[in-house]
């Protein structure tokens, strides 16, 4: 009888210990292993959705290509090996503004538009090679903020030539489609690309380009027939400027709504953002702004300053989101450029993007463009 009860006890306490040593683990242990620990790593993918409409018009493919950020345990990331870390630039507090009285809404669906670029032939009726993100208007100019890697063609080395500007209502409660708007240039883009040991030994991090809006559509332009959207009407046009193309407007016909930056904003980790984008949904479209709501949860430090430069954002963005704007809900401003989204065991948990001031400063260096 004694021998049972010794056993019984024996059993118990290591039951209990057992139990002990998993409330311990599961307390201490990251649960994101994506992010901490273990030989894990991220695919860092460039949100842009790209299609061939020269075969089939209507159906759209995502390609997406990757940069695989490895975070090995205890060592110093090499080559090739980025390793986000808190945001530690620790800036004096500042007083929150609104960039503007309008609501974010209206700020949002004036300033936000669609790109298409690609080789067009409105002869022979043909659209082809084309990249597919999303871009900011940020000046009164028509000047649009994308990345780099929507405009440029990679295969044969230069940039596509052909960009127009789409856009679909905010909220789109409707679910209405895009219409087509303008036609734009290619201001500039960096001619050297950017890499750094801390970011991807193969993947650049100077990823940004300015275009500019040139013109409504010609109504002869078959674009319409090929992207299956229709041409924006003269309502639809004065959301993006004030007078909208009418006669009326003399010289304000060429200027534009746009989204205002925040110059303001310090990030620190926990922070919450906005991001923003023409995301892919299930059936491989992007006919609507979509927004998600996310925490900062940190940085990759490019030249060593130990300042905000490569944030990352947990938010659900998807495909289509290239050249997407991240927000500040405080003050409804521009904070930075969405370039990439993450996956691997949680698909689409980051939102990368190019913090405000390491983006001025990289456009100052590399364009000779001052961002305001």
């Amino acid at each position: 009888m004694n021998k049972i009860f010794k056993w019984t006890v024996f059993i118990a306490v290591f039951v209990l210990a057992v139990f002990f040593i998993l409330v311990v683990i599961l307390q201490f242990y990251p649960r994101n292993k994506n992010y901490f620990g273990g030989q894990t790593y991220n695919e860092l993918k460039l949100a842009t959705s790209t299609m061939d409409l020269s075969a089939s018009p209507k159906v759209a493919t995502t390609s997406e290509n990757a940069i695989k950020i490895i975070k090995p345990p205890g060592r110093t990331p090499t080559a090739g090996q980025a390793k986000p870390k808190p945001i530690s630039y620790a800036a004096p507090p500042v007083v929150v503004k609104e960039v503007s009285p309008k609501s974010f809404e209206e700020l949002i669906n004036s300033s936000i538009i669609q790109l298409y670029c690609g080789y067009f032939n409105n002869e022979n009726a043909t659209f082809s090679d084309i990249s597919r993100g999303t871009g900011v208007i940020i000046n009164e100019k028509g000047e649009i903020l994308t990345n780099r890697h929507i405009i440029y063609d990679e295969n044969m080395k230069k940039a596509r030539p052909d960009c127009f500007v789409l856009k679909s209502p905010f909220p789109n409660e409707k679910s209405q489609n895009p219409k087509i708007y303008y036609t734009v240039e290619i201001i500039s883009y960096p001619a050297i690309e950017k890499f750094g040991d801390s970011f991807s030994k193969d993947k650049y991090y100077n990823d940004f380009a300015i275009l500019k809006i040139i013109s409504k559509i010609n109504s002869e332009s078959k674009i319409n027939l090929l992207l299956g959207f229709d041409y924006a009407t003269t309502a639809d046009y004065s959301v993006l400027s004030p007078y909208g193309g009418s006669p009326a407007g003399g010289e304000n016909n060429n200027k534009f709504n746009f989204l205002p930056i925040d110059w303001n904003y310090q990030p620190k980790d926990g922070d919450t953002l906005i991001t923003l984008g023409y995301g892919v949904d299930a059936t491989h479209n992007a006919n609507k702004i979509t927004s998600t709501i996310g925490k900062l949860s940190g940085n990759i430090d490019i030249d060593g300053s130990l300042k905000p430069q490569i944030l990352l954002v947990e938010s659900n963005a998807t495909a289509g989101f290239s050249g997407g704007a991240l927000i500040n809900p405080q003050s409804k401003g521009l904070v930075g450029l969405i370039s990439w989204i993450t996956s691997g065991d949680e698909a689409g948990k980051y939102t990368v993007a190019i913090f405000r001031d390491f983006l001025r400063s990289l456009m100052l260096q590399d364009l000779n463009f001052e961002l305001k």
